[in-house]
């Protein structure tokens, strides 16, 4: 029966963005998913942690839309917080080659290069018997160099897009709702946003002197182009530059950690290197790399899973929480790659998939080969913290190597 307000309805209080929560937030997401298929959180928005109940939202763009956080953050003409099909595929489309199959596997040959340069030192560091944090040293650099190789934006200047990243991945970390005017992560979310704007709009008019074969180059000189301003191109750019390495850098480090924990699946395989792709998707089922998706709910309402929400309302799927929903895998808060593949919702649903999502998954498999090369055994060498709730990784992979 549909409801128009929370009587009846499953409601908790919980912070999710509690630093408490972040190290270990699976009992909490267990919880809030066995509450019941939708849960009022009494912080101010509705919460589901069930696979099923997120695609049905996912599948609904109609009704629940990306105004509120994911607009605010993108920027309105950014086609990730467009729900109008047709104007979203537009926009969609500019890139769509460049990260299908073909365009990725035109990448692997620079990826390897790429992952070869970083990897030397650490390696020399292991043989000598000195730890090594793999997180600044290979996870977090290489996605953010990869799409800053696609964009043409010279390597240099990569230090400075990854501090612009992860202060816009930060806005989030002072919680939900955001108090927009003076949560200070907000605030600095917002100065990286102005600065990577301005150097993005240099590269638009740049591009459009000196064409190349860059990801930036065709926007600039796409049929659509034609109809967009220079703002509407840069907020396009900018979230893929930001897509493009921040939750892939996430995902490597969940790699890194959760092996160190299951070293006899590591040589596994390091033999039988067929089996690394579904050891990969484990890991990304397993821990996720974005553990919140924000909806909110248009000017007609919604339903979801019988409930009639009422226009702005707020909803949070908890993706991570999904992908550990007993309903869709079993035994879901173990870790299996044997298990029978099922697709999960790391990289979204529906029309918002993450356009690079296949790169991510190359990425993943190229770093992984190269350490499962290097590294036949390990441990990590520090205690693992993690941070942000929304994006959530470790803070720092410190391994150190273990005699075979």
């Amino acid at each position: 029966m549909a409801t128009t307000d929370t009587v009846g309805v499953p409601s908790v209080d919980i912070n999710l963005y509690d630093p408490a929560l972040v190290d270990d937030p699976w009992p909490v997401l267990a919880k809030i998913r066995e509450e019941g298929d939708l849960v009022w959180n009494e912080q101010g928005y509705w919460m589901t942690g069930q696979d099923r109940v997120c695609r049905h939202a996912f599948n609904q763009p109609e009704s629940l839309n990306h105004e509120g956080l994911i607009a605010s953050f993108f920027g309105n003409d950014a086609f990730i917080t467009i729900d109008e099909r047709a104007r979203h595929n537009v926009l969609r489309n500019v890139w769509v080659s460049a990260f299908g199959h073909n365009g990725v596997e035109k990448l692997v040959p620079a990826v390897r290069r790429i992952v070869a340069d970083m990897i030397e030192p650490v390696m020399e560091d292991l043989h000598d018997g000195r730890p090594v944090d793999l997180f600044p040293a290979l996870c977090r650099p290489l996605p953010a160099h990869v799409i800053a190789h696609m964009m043409g934006v010279s390597g240099e200047m990569t230090p400075t897009v990854i501090e612009w990243a992860d202060a816009m991945a930060n806005a989030t970390l002072g919680g939900f709702p955001i108090d927009y005017e003076s949560d200070p992560y907000w605030l600095a979310c917002e100065k990286a946003k102005e600065e990577l704007a301005a150097f993005l709009i240099e590269q638009l008019d740049y591009r459009r002197k000196q064409p190349g074969d860059d990801l930036i180059s065709t926007m600039v000189h796409s049929e659509v182009a034609k109809g967009l301003s220079d703002e509407a191109m840069m907020v396009n750019v900018r979230q893929l530059l930001f897509a493009g390495n921040e939750t892939t850098s996430n995902w490597l480090g969940h790699i890194v950690v959760t092996f160190a924990s299951y070293q006899d699946e590591w040589r596994v395989i390091r033999e039988q290197r067929n089996l690394v792709p579904d050891a990969l998707e484990e890991v990304l089922r397993w821990q996720g790399v974005t553990q919140v998706m924000m909806r909110s709910v248009g000017e007609g309402g919604a339903i979801i899973a019988g409930h009639e929400l009422s226009p702005g309302a707020e909803v949070v799927l908890l993706l991570g929480a999904a992908g550990r929903d007993p309903e869709r895998y079993a035994r879901a808060d173990e870790f299996d790659f044997r298990r029978v593949a099922k697709p999960n919702l790391a990289f979204g649903y529906g029309l918002h998939t993450c356009l690079g999502a296949i790169l991510a998954r190359m990425e993943a498999l190229e770093v992984t080969n190269a350490l499962l090369d290097n590294l036949p055994a390990y441990r990590m060498a520090r205690p693992v913290s993690y941070h942000n709730f929304s994006l959530r990784g470790p803070v720092s992979t410190w391994v150190e190597m273990v005699a075979t």
